[in-house]
């Protein structure tokens, strides 16, 4: 039992001396390289990629042997060996069709693929987000318990020597013990976090995070980013292929219900007839004929009317995704902008100023000039500050790969 316990052991410490600071830029990039789903996600292509080359086969020829036996033993009348060779030769371009359909399809693979990725991608970010906004906020309310901590001890100290009443150093301790209990279980969301963005990039081990937030750059205008995801979005790209797959089926369809011509070359080998009422010699036979199916099937138009309906459909489902497109691109456009000028509030003079009141509180406080009610209000408006901050900080990140989403742009 202890060997496997100092095992385990080893192994955890083995897994922690991998684990290494993560940054944005290499995050990203690992999201695209080791993410197992999208890992999965692309085989999608090559099963597709597979069944365009399984399209292109040829149609089989058809050989047929057979023998007769025409009462040799009885009458005499000689035996056979016939052999035919049969192909149709694909004259209406079903294999041309068919090849096109399978091409069609694994475009729309790729297509699907790439916008897997796209949303993969804004889901990655907001666990970012999400990670570091813990990180930020785990940072500062260590900060404000390692300060509430000081304090109680002063306040032990300050009781003794008869300087504040005992109610005010109980609360002291009291309210030091319950921040430290607020900073463990920020500490366990902030680790769960960092699992979770090391689930995100294939399991790479994540110690912490490095840097800030990726800024957002210069903006093109509203109606130039609806440009460039109408020539961008990979979903609208598969709404177009979806279009252009439906037109291809149609194209089959009636390659495979039209004229076909089946070729057919035969040999056969009949011995010798030694009946003595109508004696022959034996002899090859050569036999060339043309076999033309007679497609009654064709009357039933079933087939061809809903292809037809299908290419109407994806026009259908081509225009709704032009128009959510729009829309996304717009809303995220419109949620960046808020987002931006919520931020912009929290300038570094606001921030300065809280840091500045809680400070001052604390010096009065210490003092005897101000009661610890006050310094208590005060050390919550910093940290209510600080982290409502760090959120507008996240809302502006995350709405700015909302935008890159919608536009399958990167700003």
């Amino acid at each position: 039992m202890k060997r496997i316990i100092s095992t385990a052991v080893l192994a955890l410490a083995a897994i922690s001396a991998a684990a290494q600071p993560m940054t944005y830029d290499r995050y990203y990039n690992l999201v695209a390289e080791k993410n197992v789903l999208y890992i999965a996600e692309k085989y999608n292509i090559d099963k597709a990629t597979a069944s365009v080359e399984a399209a292109k086969v040829f149609n089989d020829p058809e050989l047929s042997v057979s023998y007769g036996n025409n009462q040799d033993w009885g009458l005499q009348m000689g035996q056979s060996v016939e052999m035919e060779m049969s192909i149709n030769p694909d004259l209406a371009g079903v294999r041309r069709a068919r090849i096109a359909v399978a091409q069609s399809e694994r475009d729309l693979t790729e297509a699907s693929v790439s916008a897997y990725l796209a949303n993969l991608r804004l889901e990655a970010a907001e666990v970012w987000a999400e990670a570091w906004r813990l990180r930020e906020n785990y940072a500062v309310l260590e900060a404000s318990v390692d300060g509430m901590e000081q304090i109680a001890r002063s306040d032990s100290l300050r009781f003794i020597v008869g300087d504040i009443g005992r109610s005010d150093a109980l609360q002291s301790r009291l309210e030091a013990q319950t921040m430290k209990g607020e900073l463990l279980k920020m500490q366990a969301e902030y680790l769960n976090a960092l699992d979770a963005v090391s689930l995100f990039c294939g399991g790479e081990p994540v110690s912490s995070l490095e840097g800030d937030l990726p800024g957002v750059g210069l903006l093109p205008a509203e109606s130039e980013i609806i440009g460039l995801a109408e020539s961008n979005r990979a979903d609208l790209k598969a709404a177009e292929l979806s279009r252009t797959l439906s037109e291809n089926n149609l194209k089959l369809v009636r390659a495979s219900r039209a004229f076909e011509l089946g070729i057919n070359l035969g040999y056969s080998y009949n011995t010798e007839v030694r009946n003595e009422i109508a004696p022959a010699p034996r002899f090859n036979g050569l036999t060339v004929g043309v076999s033309i199916p007679l497609k009654f099937s064709r009357l039933n138009k079933g087939e061809v009317h809903a292809a037809q309906s299908e290419i109407r459909q994806s026009e259908s489902f081509l225009e709704a995704a032009r128009q959510k497109v729009r829309s996304e691109v717009i809303q995220a456009y419109n949620s960046l902008m808020a987002a931006n000028a919520v931020k912009e509030q929290y300038n570094k003079s606001i921030l300065e100023d809280a840091h500045s009141i809680l400070e001052s509180r604390k010096a009065g406080y210490m003092k005897g000039e101000s009661s610890l009610m006050e310094l208590l209000s005060a050390q919550q408006t910093y940290l209510d500050i600080m982290q409502a901050y760090t959120e507008a900080c996240c809302d502006s990140f995350v709405c700015r790969a909302q935008l890159e989403q919608a536009s399958g742009c990167t700003f």
